[in-house]
């Protein structure tokens, strides 16, 4: 039997024979009346580039090994919660993933995701979010900083507090504020100089129609503060900073099929160290959502704007991009998934780059995905997903292609 191949492979058939004896039961059993969810799921997952090195390096000098690809096996398990009470609601869950490489073993990482959030009512014109999450998981190992490519595992804790509230002065108009604090750690010594600390705070001002569209007035502003000074030739440089961002925001329902969602301003990062760094430009994100069928979603987006997703750069990314995503529902159980995306990078804010040992950078990235799933029961989901990405950089040996394919279950209890 192909199960009995390898131990890798029988855990995934352990979990998809699981799945199948388990079937009959979660469908008659819930627990806590459905506000406690138990969960397992294994994925396994075939990356023919690991690394992201470019197909103009040898993988047995860069890697020490004769093949830039590899099969890892994700394990996960444990437990949502949402829970009302009264008119407040406490929703959060935490997940473990156990994963494992068949090659690249110094990869390997339990890691874990948490989350804790009450949503808050007092009377009818006040409420909000207060939520913690924490998470930890190795960083992108497509980044590249100073000029040199992530190649050494590193494990990313980043733990993230955040209180917003809204408040109906109107039925016409409604004030919105928000507070958070983001913390970034990293495991690796090499990539200490980018853990960070970010407060953020923010507010919004918004007129809304009979039918529900909106439009209102934004302001939010960031302090980062970098505990570890980077080294650049030979000098110690701060890379914190101060970055405000002005915007007008619209939600807009022009017809019952359609949906556009557009915050538009200017975002200004102002840095304490080499203000050479300093940045100034319009910022734009815009999604317009259409449903033409029950069966049938498309939503197309794009943004210019400071990368709010960079997980290892002690400098910043403005990102151009375009991206379309299609969902189909063929059935109640069968779903079809796809997402295309082109994106234009150009890498800022290095003290590298304004000290002259690191040259400028710009990096274009085609996505393009798919994911196929199939849900037999509520509790139980099949998938089959796969993604092809290409980069083509500036810098030398910052190309790279890659094919990603998998699959995984899920049993939910």
């Amino acid at each position: 039997m192909v199960c009995m191949r390898s131990l890798k492979a029988r855990r995934l058939c352990s979990a998809l024979v699981a799945v199948g004896a388990l079937a009959p039961i979660t469908q008659a059993s819930a627990l806590w009346d459905d506000r406690l969810e138990l969960f397992v799921s294994e994925r396994v997952t075939r990356d023919d580039n690991v690394f992201r090195i470019s197909d103009k390096q040898d993988p047995a000098i860069t890697l020490g090994s004769p093949s830039k690809a590899d099969t890892y096996y994700t394990t996960s398990f444990g437990f949502n919660f949402n829970v009302p009470v009264s008119r407040q609601r406490f929703q959060g869950g935490v997940t473990w993933n156990d994963i494992r490489y068949n090659h690249f073993t110094i990869l390997n990482l339990t890691g874990r995701y948490g989350q804790a959030a009450w949503l808050w009512q007092v009377g009818n014109d006040l409420s909000g979010r207060l939520e913690y999450t924490e998470s930890l998981a190795l960083a992108s190992l497509a980044n590249i900083q100073s000029g040199v490519q992530s190649s050494t595992p590193n494990p990313l804790l980043t733990r993230r507090g955040l209180f917003n509230a809204a408040y109906r002065l109107t039925p016409s108009w409604r004030v919105e504020s928000e507070l958070s604090r983001l913390e970034r750690s990293n495991q690796a010594q090499a990539f200490q100089a980018n853990d960070v600390n970010i407060d953020s705070a923010g507010g919004t001002v918004s007129y809304i129609s009979p039918a529900g569209n909106r439009i209102g007035v934004g302001y939010s502003e960031d302090r980062a503060d970098y505990p570890n000074p980077q080294t650049v030739a030979g000098t110690l440089v701060s890379n914190a900073y101060r970055q405000q961002n002005p915007a007008i925001v619209l939600e807009w329902v022009p017809a019952g099929h359609s949906r556009i969602n557009v915050r538009a301003g200017r975002v200004k990062r102002s840095y304490d160290q080499l203000p050479q760094r300093d940045y100034q430009g319009p910022a734009l994100h815009a999604a317009y959502e259409w449903k033409p069928t029950g069966k049938l979603t498309l939503t197309a987006s794009a943004q210019k704007d400071i990368s709010a997703t960079e997980e290892v750069a002690t400098g910043f990314v403005v990102i151009k991009s375009a991206a379309l995503r299609p969902e189909f529902r063929m059935t109640e159980k069968t779903s079809f998934s796809g997402n295309l995306e082109y994106a234009d990078r150009d890498y800022r804010g290095d003290p590298g780059t304004v000290l002259g040992t690191v040259a400028p950078r710009e990096d274009k990235v085609r996505t393009a995905g798919l994911v196929a799933a199939y849900q037999p029961t509520r509790t139980i989901r099949l998938e089959l997903y796969w993604t092809h990405e290409n980069r083509t950089s500036t810098f030398v040996f910052g190309d790279y292609h890659v094919n990603v394919i998998g699959i995984s279950a899920r049993l939910g209890l």
